[in-house]
């Protein structure tokens, strides 16, 4: 008897915790929508968050994907032609709320379109993720994805913060809407 108790705290213990990590479901116009990613991103396993390190497996910009769960601080994705994700937001939620960010990294345009009159090798950078001086806010965006919000609150910002990995960061600074310079 003593033992069957044990078992079931550990369950309702770790359904409780799972459960916090991502926080109720909530009613989301997303949910159910299939959209286009805004930009790269990388994932090493099915479970990441908004620090957007530009480590692992790397889906395309442009890529449709289906968003399967919203709930208050993560949301559940199939990008076509990878495994579904959940993707935790863990560094913006005190600077930019949920939705927006949700809003801005699913897109109802394919963000391809953008790209049309820009030189071959700038789309060539971009698909790669790297950053030049001379790029767009949008292409940087495109390029590297929505910079962690607890580093760079706004996107108007004359310099945005990136996450190369779980250790090192690069400066992307902004003289009006291109790239001056990058600092790692």
């Amino acid at each position: 008897m003593r033992r069957s108790l044990v078992v079931v705290t550990l369950v309702v213990a770790a359904v409780l915790g799972a459960l916090a990590c991502k926080g109720p479901e909530v009613a989301s116009p997303l949910t159910g929508t299939s959209p286009y990613l805004c930009c790269n991103l990388w994932f090493e396993k099915p479970k990441l968050n908004d620090g957007t390190w530009q480590v692992g497996t790397k889906i395309p910009f442009g890529t449709r994907v289906h968003v399967e769960h919203v709930w208050t601080n993560a949301v559940q994705f199939t990008p076509e032609g990878f495994p579904t994700l959940t993707l935790s937001y863990k560094y913006g939620d005190k600077a930019v709320p949920f939705e927006t960010y949700l809003n801005q990294l699913f897109v109802a345009t394919d963000p391809r379109s953008k790209l049309k009159k820009v030189p071959a090798k700038r789309v060539q950078a971009i698909e790669q993720g790297l950053i030049e001086p001379g790029m767009t806010k949008d292409q940087v965006l495109i390029a590297r994805g929505i910079p962690p919000a607890h580093r760079t609150p706004a996107l108007q910002s004359s310099s945005w913060t990136y996450w190369t990995n779980h250790w090192d960061s690069s400066v992307v600074y902004f003289q009006g809407d291109k790239v001056d310079r990058v600092a790692h």
